[in-house]
């Protein structure tokens, strides 16, 4: 039965989509019927498309390897060793808020083959994981870890048989979003420079003008990507089914706890460390893989080019009017996006059969190529605000409605029956229950669209209104002025790591509150 709803609802959206095309097709020719697509595929032949596939398939499959098996290992260690969480967090967030339009290029000259594509597939599966299981390790109940350590257990044993076990639902959560991530991670990484691929495929499409085409692969792409995220979640409903039985506490928030000597030299000790080691990371990656001092500038010539007397004053200005209109964007965009997702997730949670007929086309926005369906955007909503906030509630929708809608599916189910005892309603079940329980994911949710949001206002500057930081560094880029494309590449991780900061301050305070309550 939840098969034939799930191919009831594609069918539904099949039809509306060959309606409304139907209608607007002398409009707008851009924008072809499903028909029209299915005999572009079978007039191209399978194999076309399968190959290209194939060759997207490898690198983002490896990415994902890669980035989640080094996320696991280093949030394990900076459990061991807690001084590192805040630097590793910082890294995290560094490499996830690199715009791929600025690093794309210089990866493509560092490197040959497929490397390039794995690395973009990488970095947001690792900022993904990174945060779900720093979450998840911390979730684990006191209570089971004080047994195990009454029963002569030692850290390995708590890590390994608490800690990683009470993990496993909220990282599981984060492969399922990396995913998708991943796959288009290779695709962008496509775009500059490769033999083959549904990227390479999608920007031959793309410059014939054979929209089908465009279309098809952004199908087959959106299949992709769907199909890991299916077997993900299929594979966390059957491993852990326990997760609903967890008992009843607020785990996975960072507890207040009472102030300990040497906490303030500590901290400041711990923030000038996060400061330094991205910094010093910075420097010693250009030196390490010899990038031309030409293309690659580091923290001193970027100082020096916003320092600079003569010319410095007139550059800050530059960059701080085009950093506001980013700002707006990514905050905009981030605002709607998760408040769209946990609606539909919460939609999705009280309603299954809802689930089963919207969870493809929910899919579909985070599987398809912005870039092949941002000529339609534009179209609809005009090269301004209303096309950002499309754009950017895209790119946050998915992550928030991933992660919030397998929170509040794992509600220790003790308490849901609970709440029936005394005769609640569905509705009182989500806001009383449900959606408390589901605050550490949500919290973890925004820290990972917190950067995609930022990301999303770039790709809206760059590809749709030609205005802000995104818009900057492409044109930094066609100028050769790799001081500027540099700058505003810092900028933009700053803005990111503003945010993520500002959602960590909303996690101490909800842990407080809870903990009090």
């Amino acid at each position: 039965m939840p098969l034939l709803q799930g191919v009831a609802g594609a069918v539904a959206l099949l039809l509306l989509w060959q309606a409304v095309v139907g209608l607007l097709a002398p409009a707008h020719g851009t924008v072809p019927s499903p028909l029209a697509i299915a005999r572009q595929v079978r007039s191209d032949g399978l194999a076309l498309y399968g190959q290209a596939a194939l060759h997207t398939l490898r690198p983002a499959a490896l990415g994902w390897l890669w980035g989640n098996g080094l996320a696991l290992a280093l949030a394990m260690l900076a459990l061991v060793w807690p001084p590192l969480l805040r630097p590793l967090a910082q890294l995290g967030v560094i490499a996830f808020c690199l715009p791929v339009i600025a690093i794309g290029p210089v990866l493509t000259i560092l490197f040959a083959g497929d490397t390039p594509r794995v690395v973009l597939a990488a970095i947001p599966a690792f900022y993904v994981t990174l945060v779900g299981a720093l979450s998840g390790l911390r979730a684990a109940q006191p209570a089971m870890i004080d047994l195990v350590r009454a029963a002569g257990g030692r850290a390995g044993d708590v890590l390994l048989k608490v800690r990683l076990t009470a993990a496993l639902p909220s990282l599981f959560a984060s492969l399922a979003v990396a995913a998708p991530s991943s796959v288009l991670g290779a695709i962008v990484g496509e775009f500059f420079g490769a033999e083959n691929g549904l990227g390479v495929l999608l920007i031959n499409a793309q410059q014939g003008l054979h929209f089908a085409r465009t279309w098809a692969v952004a199908i087959v792409c959106t299949l992709l990507a769907g199909l890991a995220y299916g077997t993900i979640v299929t594979a966390a409903h059957r491993l852990t089914p326990w997760s609903r039985e967890s008992p009843i506490g607020p785990g996975g928030l960072e507890i207040a706890r009472a102030p300990q000597r040497f906490a303030v030299p500590r901290a400041l000790g711990a923030a000038l460390v996060s400061f330094l080691l991205p910094l010093l990371a910075w420097w010693a990656l250009l030196r390490l893989f010899g990038v031309s001092p030409f293309i690659g500038k580091g923290p001193l010539e970027v100082w020096s080019y916003v320092t600079d007397p003569q010319g410095g004053a007139a550059t800050r200005g530059v960059l701080a009017a085009e950093a506001l209109v980013s700002i707006r964007d990514g905050c905009i965009g981030l605002a709607v996006g998760s408040l769209a997702g946990i609606v539909a997730a919460s939609a999705f949670t009280s309603f299954p059969l809802i689930e089963r007929l919207l969870i493809g086309p929910a899919l579909a926005l985070q599987s398809v190529p912005l870039v092949a369906i941002v000529p339609l955007i534009v179209l609809v909503f005009g090269r301004n605000l209303g096309s950002i906030v499309v754009i950017g509630s895209i790119i946050a929708f998915f992550p928030t409605l991933a992660t919030v809608g397998l929170a509040l599916k794992r509600t220790p189910a003790q308490a849901l029956d609970l709440l029936a005892v005394y005769g609640g309603s569905r509705l009182q079940r989500l806001w009383k229950v449900q959606l408390p329980f589901a605050l550490p994911a949500l919290l973890a949710a925004l820290r990972i669209a917190a950067p995609l949001a930022m990301t999303g206002a770039l790709l809206a500057e760059w590809l749709a209104t030609g205005n802000g930081l995104g818009y900057g560094i492409l044109g930094a880029m066609v100028a050769s002025d790799y001081d500027g494309l540099w700058a505003r590449v810092v900028l933009v991780t700053l803005f990111s790591l503003a945010l993520y900061r500002l959602v960590g301050v909303a996690e101490w305070l909800a842990a407080r509150r809870m903990v009090s309550a």
